[in-house]
């Protein structure tokens, strides 16, 4: 992580958003772009908050990727990768962004346990011994109307598949 970190900080020098922050606080205004700038702070042109880190908008991906495919290598939640990177790292929106991603991580959600409903065994079908013991019975509707009849009614037994069409 000291690579990245490293990059973080050469990234952070040179990015717009945070040069414009620096400005801003040289100002001694509270806000910059929606970022409160409350416990911020610029040691050796490198921007810091709650002392941690702030990641420019190029490195957050890369930051996540590192930390969440490479590092932990067991795909966790969201909460957990959060906190991992809450400890040195800052940038807007962090909750969203790493949720995001996880959400977007194919590996995670096949590891992650179904929340489907709990299917049950399969039941075998009763074994018939009777024609006519055990039938189906469907409409066919809206037909054009013949003899009075609009409909007919289709019954099929289920053993031999045999079947009646019955005009309604």
């Amino acid at each position: 992580m000291i690579f990245i970190q490293n990059q973080i900080i050469v990234e952070n020098w040179m990015n717009q958003l945070c040069f414009n922050i620096q400005i801003v606080m040289k100002q001694n205004r509270k806000t910059c772009q929606d970022i409160d700038l409350d416990n911020c702070k610029v040691l050796d042109e490198v921007l810091w908050k709650d002392d941690r880190l702030w990641v420019s908008q190029s490195m957050i991906i890369l930051l996540i990727r590192k930390a969440h495919d490479f590092l932990i290598n067991d795909h966790s939640d969201m909460n957990w990768m959060l906190n991992l990177l809450r400890q040195s790292y800052c940038w807007s929106k962090m909750r969203m962004m790493i949720k995001h991603y996880i959400w977007n991580c194919y590996v995670y959600y096949r590891l992650k346990a179904s929340r489907d409903q709990i299917n049950e065994l399969l039941k075998s079908l009763l074994i018939l011994e009777q024609q006519w013991q055990n039938i189906s019975l469907d409409f066919i509707i809206n037909l054009s109307e013949s003899d009075e009849s609009n409909a007919i009614l289709t019954v099929i037994d289920r053993l031999s598949k045999k079947w009646h069409y019955i005009s309604c």
